[in-house]
Order: C-alpha cells, then sequence, then structure tokens
C-alpha cells in the first residue's frame, strides 16, 4: 500500500509540476544561470538512493527529484537539472507529501469520488502495466535491420543535387549592365548584390543546394547541364525574368549508409513489431472475452429487413 501511494503522490506531484511549476517555482527559486567562472572544487551530484529531507519519517531522494526531471520537457528539463533546480523541485515534492498528510488527517480517502477515482488510477495502471509485460519482449535484430536496409534502398536515396548562385533582373538592358561588370573583372558575387532583384543578392546570389524538382523547369534544365564552376554564357528566361546562373558544387546521386540509419530503421521495425503484436493480442482478447456494441446487433437486423417501398411495391397487385 505504501509503494502504491507513493506512486499516487509522486504522479500527483509531477502533474503539478507540468502544470504550475513554471510559475510557483520559477518565481520562488529560479535555477541560476551557470557561472562562467571555473569553480575552484566541483561539486558531485548526489547518488538516487541520497536523502534529500524527511517529512514525518517519509524519505524524499535524489531519485525522486530525477523522476520528475524525466517527465518534464526537454526544455524545462534542462532549465531545472542544475542545484537551484533540484532544491525547487525536492520543495514542491516536500510541500506534496505535506498535502499527502493533510489529506490523510481530514479522512479524504473516505470521499465516494476519492474512491471513484481511485478505481479509476488503478484501471489505468493495470492496463498500462498489462501492455507494458505484452510489448516487453519485443526485440529488433541487426540482421533484421541489415535485411530491411537491403530491401529498401530506394527509401534512402539522396537525389543528384547542386548548388548554385544566380544573378536575377527583369531585363535586356540591366543584364547588359551586369555582363559588362563581369568581364570588367567584377566577381559574380558582387554583380549579384548590385544587381539581383532576388533575396538571396544578400548572399552573393548563392541558393545554395537543391535537387531536381524543386526550381522552375528552364533554369533546373539550365543549371543541372552545368559543370562544377561553369557560368551560364547566356541568360535564361523564366516567369520571373532573366538569370545569369553559376554552378559552384555538384553531388552525385548517393544512397545513405546503414550506420547512419540503423537506429532509426530499428526503431521504426521495433514499433511496427509492437503494433502487430498489440493488435493481434486485441483479437485473441475479443474472441476469449464477451464484447457487445449495443445497438450494432439492431442496426444489422434492420439492413437486412426490405425498406417500405420495396415492401409495399412486391404486395400491391399487377395492373391489367
Amino acid at each position: 500500500m505504501k509503494r502504491f501511494r507513493n506512486l499516487l503522490c509522486a504522479s500527483f506531484a509531477a502533474l503539478l509540476l507540468l502544470g504550475s511549476l513554471a510559475g510557483a517555482v520559477e518565481t520562488k527559486t529560479d535555477p541560476a544561470p551557470e557561472s562562467k567562472e571555473t569553480p575552484a572544487v566541483e561539486k558531485t551530484r548526489p547518488s538516487p538512493e541520497t536523502v534529500l529531507a524527511v517529512v514525518e519519517g517519509t524519505e524524499i531522494k535524489m531519485k525522486d527529484v530525477q523522476d520528475i526531471l524525466g517527465r518534464l520537457d526537454p526544455q524545462r528539463a534542462a532549465m531545472y537539472d542544475n542545484e537551484p533546480g533540484h532544491r525547487a523541485i525536492l520543495e514542491e515534492l516536500v510541500n506534496m507529501e505535506l498535502f499527502y498528510l493533510y489529506g490523510q488527517e481530514h479522512k479524504v480517502s473516505a470521499n465516494p469520488e476519492f474512491e471513484r477515482n481511485l478505481e479509476s488510477l488503478k484501471k489505468d495502471l493495470t492496463r498500462k502495466f498489462a501492455i507494458d509485460v505484452l510489448l516487453e519482449g519485443v526485440t529488433v535484430t541487426d540482421e533484421e535491420v541489415a535485411e530491411y536496409y537491403e530491401k529498401n534502398k530506394d527509401k534512402f536515396e539522396i537525389p543528384e543535387s547542386i548548388r548554385a548562385s544566380h544573378i536575377l533582373v527583369s531585363d535586356d538592358v540591366e543584364m547588359k549592365k551586369v555582363q559588362d561588370d563581369l568581364k570588367g573583372g567584377m566577381a559574380f558575387e558582387d554583380a549579384a548584390k548590385k544587381y539581383s532583384t532576388c533575396p538571396s543578392k544578400e548572399q552573393g546570389g548563392d541558393l545554395g543546394f537543391f535537387s531536381k524538382g524543386q526550381m522552375v523547369p528552364e533554369f533546373e534544365t539550365a543549371a543541372f547541364a552545368m559543370k562544377a564552376g561553369e557560368t551560364t554564357a547566356e541568360p535564361v528566361k523564366t516567369q520571373f525574368g532573366l538569370h545569369l546562373i553559376k554552378v559552384t558544387e555538384k553531388k552525385e546521386a548517393s544512397v545513405r549508409p546503414l550506420a547512419e540509419l540503423k537506429d532509426e530503421i530499428r526503431e521504426g521495425l521495433l514499433n511496427e513489431k509492437k503494433a502487430k503484436l498489440y493488435q493481434d493480442q486485441l483479437t485473441k482478447l475479443r474472441e476469449q472475452y464477451k464484447v457487445e456494441i449495443l445497438g450494432e446487433t439492431e442496426k444489422k437486423e434492420e439492413s437486412k429487413e426490405p425498406a417500405s417501398g420495396d415492401a409495399g411495391a412486391a404486395a400491391a397487385p399487377e395492373k391489367k
């Protein structure tokens, strides 16, 4: 019973922390920013079994604080994973233990609503642990990961891509100015900053890497036909205007290596296995236990009966 009480208390504390810790705790004890100065002696982190507080004989340990940290979102957990943050969480755990004692003193467990909530909580925990027991043995081997990778390499293909810069102008007059400056020795990047109407002018016309299908057809055809280091001899016309294109890098099509994908594939296969096992077990349980969805039987019976119009037509005498 004590174990169940601790679980209930911890769950309540976690719920409170998720909702009100940001206000209630942050306003009381905000975690201090990390000091830029190197401390003379680095403090060691307490072990999980270290007792941090005792409330009427009940110990609150470092592992209780760590449990709450594990339930917070990553950003907030990082904010509180320091000495002041741990103290703030400890204060909330102490508060929850005090309210537990207050509840015992006032015999809140005698309230019928308490009993209903307790029974609901027990059911939820039973369901959770039942699913955990069902799925705990599910694993994915390295061989299964490698086999999936080999059979599905097409899913991990990286298409050919290029990195290009361009200078975009509205008409031939402006393009002539660009070409004259380039012939005079101006760098492509400087000409882009001076003349281009595209926002990429701020980066010297650099568009970054892109693959086929990401640019308008005329621009794409010209760019992918070029070699790295080349600039279009003539401007390319598109719906946006006239472009001078310079290809700076090219990457051939490739396949992401297995080493890079192992964890991703393993997680996907694991989820698939668990989902299948879960559904298979549900099918068995529906065969093992009686399940009746009220209303469905009546609907099925109604669908078998002929419509009133059809019945009338069948009963009516044929006209002569």
